[in-house]
């Protein structure tokens, strides 16, 4: 199994995929909404994956959510940056990781653009179902009750 690792600028919110699937060939995706855009963020997933999310000092996380209020960006309140997205759907945690944040973010693919702020968020949480990674494991952190 494969793992990719990668972080916020600081290294308080690190981000590991594990994965059998090729990571790397994901093309990532770049948000048109607001929040992502003026964060550049490409985000990158594979279904068949693990995403550990492990927080350092979780006083300097904020949990940002916006706009349809269903993704909550982990974003370090320490250096700014936003490695990692999350989203409850139907009971399982699923996320994507910011390919800007990995440490092999120059072997991804060109990042394309995609339009969710069209969507309701009923639709999102379908779209996101379908490429974001299946499992999440937040480790090292207090219970935010997301």
């Amino acid at each position: 199994m494969a793992e990719h690792q990668g972080s916020c600028y600081c290294g308080n919110i690190t981000v590991t995929v594990k994965t059998e699937e090729p990571f790397l060939t994901a093309t990532p995706r770049q948000c048109d909404c607001d929040f992502c855009r003026m964060n550049a963020a490409a985000w990158a997933s594979v279904p068949d994956a693990v995403l550990e999310i492990e927080i350092q000092n979780e006083a300097a996380i904020n949990l940002f959510e916006q706009g349809s209020d269903t993704a909550r960006f982990w974003l370090c309140q320490r250096c700014g940056v936003v490695p990692a997205v999350t989203c409850d759907i139907d009971g399982h945690r699923k996320g994507a990781v910011n390919a800007n944040c990995m440490l092999e973010h120059k072997d991804f693919p060109a990042a394309r653009q995609v339009s969710p702020k069209e969507l309701s968020a009923d639709q999102k949480k379908d779209r996101w179902s379908d490429v974001w990674i299946n499992k999440v494991v937040i480790k090292d952190c207090w219970d935010v009750g997301l």
